[in-house]
């Protein structure tokens, strides 16, 4: 996704009337949506609709008569939020209706293409009293296992160069044992054809891919975005 800054909703190019039609099974959770310039109308999930049905709807076909008594209308002025979920492609929506009744409406669909293109024309349709916020995931529990891999890297790789450079400069065995000190450490095993350098070399890249590892982390784009009614 563009960075947020940039992120626009897109302009509509043709006439101010234009609808915008999404169904089944582009459309997850219901049969039909079309979105004019002031109204959301929504058909139960009975299905993908006839194409002769989605030809009505993207043209100068009656909605009213097209819908039916079981379909969903909603007012773009009544909708006080709009959140699309990045991570699952649903579109939920927050309405405040006459009286002040609230209820809540959720859109799901196929692609996350199908899902952007929905939210980014209701946006344009709200209008300039809408705000857009982001929600990332919290960056504490995202940075946790990145920084104690990297903690893990240096100190191991610290310890094994330090034991390897100090077995390197213990003196050999005869001029040991006239020393009045006690008995050296011996390694033995794989460890001892280890060389300190090469530890620290492959610790280096080890803690280098480990600070990508955070860098991704810390830079994943938003979980969310949502418009929010002045």
């Amino acid at each position: 996704m563009p960075a947020l800054s940039v992120y626009r909703p897109p302009i509509d190019s043709g006439r101010p009337s234009k609808r915008r039609v999404w169904s089944n099974p582009e459309l997850r959770s219901h049969s039909l949506l079309v979105l004019t310039p002031e109204l959301i109308y929504l058909a139960p999930n009975t299905g993908a609709p006839r194409g002769e049905t989605i030809a009505a709807a993207e043209g100068d076909g009656d909605l009213d008569e097209l819908f039916g008594p079981l379909a969903t209308v909603i007012e773009l002025a009544a909708v006080q939020r709009a959140r699309l979920d990045l991570l699952n492609n649903t579109l939920t929506l927050d309405i405040v209706r006459a009286q002040h009744t609230a209820s809540r409406l959720v859109l799901t669909f196929a692609t996350a293409e199908a899902a952007d293109a929905c939210f980014s024309r209701l946006w344009r349709r709200l209008g300039d009293g809408c705000r857009l916020l982001s929600h990332r995931q919290d960056w504490r529990p995202l940075v946790r296992l990145p920084l104690i891999g990297l903690a893990a890297v240096l100190a191991i790789t610290a310890a094994l160069a330090m034991l390897l450079s100090a077995t390197e400069d213990m003196p050999a065995d005869g001029a040991a044992a006239s020393v009045n000190v006690g008995s050296p450490v011996v390694l033995s095993g794989p460890i001892a054809k280890l060389d300190w350098r090469w530890v620290c070399a492959a610790g280096g890249a080890a803690a280098a891919a480990t600070q990508v590892w955070l860098y991704r982390r810390l830079t994943q784009p938003p979980v969310s975005l949502e418009v929010i009614r002045n």
